[in-house]
């Protein structure tokens, strides 16, 4: 699903946590001098000219740093975004070239930074007075849903799909049927909604829809801050499959062959192919616009595409492109 190498599981095993309240260990790992009308790199970038916004629309942005579009996101999540094996303080992936494409349409200059805690990117966007926010918006694979949306507006850019790891030859017994789950261990990743529909699987409240099906015979849920590490659990035997996005399952197939094999995807509606979204403020209508206006321009031009293709992921555009 990517053409460029990862650095090897236990490498990228690391301590990038995906949950929890920390906003403050956010940390920048990367400038990208991406910006449009006339920009030229090293670590500059115009502001002006025909096809960009006027300083007067820029102002209507609230921007955190004028000329700049500052994001926030949780790496590693490969392919979506993780950090790149010959610069790991840089952050790469098909996520990460769509928010350097719409900073490019804004004419701004794009500051990726990476928090440990994927939990925080939410309230750290929504949280602050407009004005006082430390981030401008994330692009982080965030699942849209009714949860979210009370806090924050969503864009939809992308969508995806869940399915199972499993190591190969598996005896566990587990297939498309979530009935079949129970009992059994499986792997997850903190702040995810897959980690929530096993909860209620389980017979949780999360709101996810799922059937607690489990409840008798519950799931055992290996939870960890780090993609890596849930696989990890699977190649090592500790866990009977893992639950994550497809793409990533497909990442992490390739990246681990012979160790881990795709498993089923889950004959269960609430695992279909559903919409991710860039998430922004609900109260700074002009900023929403402006990338959404950008997303549009470079889906019109074929910028949005190309970066899919790149990636080994133009079925999962959105809206599918015809």
């Amino acid at each position: 699903m990517d053409s460029r190498q990862s650095p090897s599981l236990i490498t990228r095993a690391r301590k990038i946590l995906r949950g929890g309240i920390g906003v403050a260990l956010a940390s920048t790992v990367a400038l990208l001098t991406l910006a449009g009308c006339g920009a030229t790199g090293g670590g500059t970038s115009s502001t002006t000219g025909s096809n960009c916004p006027s300083s007067s629309a820029q102002a209507s942005w609230n921007l955190v740093t004028p000329g700049k579009l500052t994001i926030i996101t949780n790496a590693p999540y490969a392919p979506a975004e993780y950090p790149d094996p010959k610069n790991p303080t840089k952050i790469i992936g098909y996520d990460m070239d769509i928010a350097a494409a719409i900073a490019k349409q804004m004419c701004l200059t794009l500051v990726i930074n990476n928090t440990e805690d994927f939990s925080s990117i939410i309230p750290s966007i929504s949280g602050p007075a407009l004005g006082n926010q430390l981030y401008d918006m994330s692009i982080s694979s965030f699942t849209i849903n009714p949860q979210r949306e009370q806090k924050v507006d969503m864009i939809p850019y992308f969508q995806a799909g869940q399915s199972l790891l499993l190591p190969p030859n598996s005896t566990s017994g587990i297939t498309a049927d979530i009935s079949t789950w129970c009992g059994k261990s499986i792997a997850v990743q903190d702040g995810t909604v897959e980690l929530q529909q096993i909860q209620d699987i389980n017979g949780g409240n999360n709101g996810t829809g799922e059937q607690p099906v489990c409840k008798s015979n519950p799931i055992k849920i290996q939870h960890f801050a780090d993609q890596a590490i849930v696989v990890l659990q699977v190649v090592n035997g500790s866990a009977d499959a893992s639950f994550q996005d497809s793409p990533v399952s497909g990442y992490y197939a390739k990246l681990n062959s012979g160790k881990v094999v795709l498993g089923p995807v889950p004959n269960d509606p609430n695992a279909a192919v559903a919409p991710e979204g860039i998430v922004v403020r609900k109260d700074n209508p002009a900023f929403e616009t402006a990338v959404k206006n950008a997303l549009a321009t470079i889906r019109a031009n074929g910028t949005y595409m190309s970066i899919l293709t790149n990636w080994g992921q133009q079925s999962s555009a959105y809206p599918p492109l015809s």
